[in-house]
């Protein structure tokens, strides 16, 4: 008969501990590499924003945007916000979505209302013209949307815009009469579009151009970007994000 040996180990309840703390730590510091690529890969893709474009705003710049890893999931994401923070604005992967796919660019918010108003048909979008007023970042300032809107009453409170007090007559009448050219023989044949007559010596000036969509060639390869700091950047930041998480262990 024989007999089996036993034995007893002691501390084996340290050892253990001390295995299960270097997983979560090693995957502390894996999470945290990920998370320092995807920021690498978030600010070379801001530089390429910044020398591609011309003129970008502030809110274009601002519309990317990094998700962390965590040490459950050892993934990030890097994009586009696609949320809106308003019902009147788009989110900003509607607005700059065809920057990063290529294709047609989403509606704006002004040919929005002048969809609903039957001045644009399907397919159809506008471009500022030559007696736009154009902001620093070459879109078309703010308060002249705004008179476009007033003017031609198609904007979100058409109520508001109803006013025929003296002031608002005499306030049009020193901005300019604003009116929409729908490209018949009651508006002189101009193209189809909106106008402004400053009266003389100035006369007429085009604001909104009529245009077919407008179709955009690939500006920014996300992935292509990514793939590249992945390749210069991520062994160095697994390495020491391993060594600030095995430094920090308690």
């Amino acid at each position: 008969m024989s007999v089996v040996p036993t034995f007893k180990v002691r501390g084996l309840a340290s050892v253990l501990g001390a295995l299960n703390n270097l997983e979560k730590q090693s995957r502390f510091g894996i999470a945290r590499a990920i998370t320092k690529t995807a920021k690498a890969t978030e600010d070379a893709l801001k530089r390429e924003m910044r020398s591609k474009t011309d003129r970008p705003t502030p809110y274009f710049l601002r519309s990317t945007f990094v998700q962390p890893a965590t040490r459950d999931k050892l993934r990030a994401r890097v994009g586009i916000k696609d949320q809106a923070f308003s019902k009147n604005r788009l989110s900003s992967a509607q607005m700059f979505g065809h920057h990063f796919e290529g294709g047609g660019r989403a509606t704006k918010v002004l040919e929005q209302y002048l969809r609903r108003a039957g001045l644009l048909g399907f397919g159809e979008f506008v471009a500022p013209g030559a007696g736009a007023r154009l902001d620093a970042y070459g879109n078309m300032s703010r308060g002249q949307v705004q008179q476009i809107l007033s003017q031609l009453r198609i904007g979100p409170d058409r109520a508001a815009f109803k006013s025929n007090s003296r002031r608002s007559k005499r306030n049009a009448q020193r901005a300019g009469r604003i009116f929409w050219a729908r490209g018949n023989a009651r508006d002189g044949h101009l193209k189809r579009g909106a106008y402004i007559d400053m009266g003389p010596p100035v006369g007429l000036r085009p604001l909104l151009v009529v245009i077919r969509s407008p179709s955009y060639k690939r500006r920014f390869d996300l992935p292509q970007l990514a793939a590249t700091t992945i390749a210069k950047t991520w062994k160095d930041n697994l390495n020491a994000s391993l060594i600030e998480a095995f430094n920090s262990a308690k």
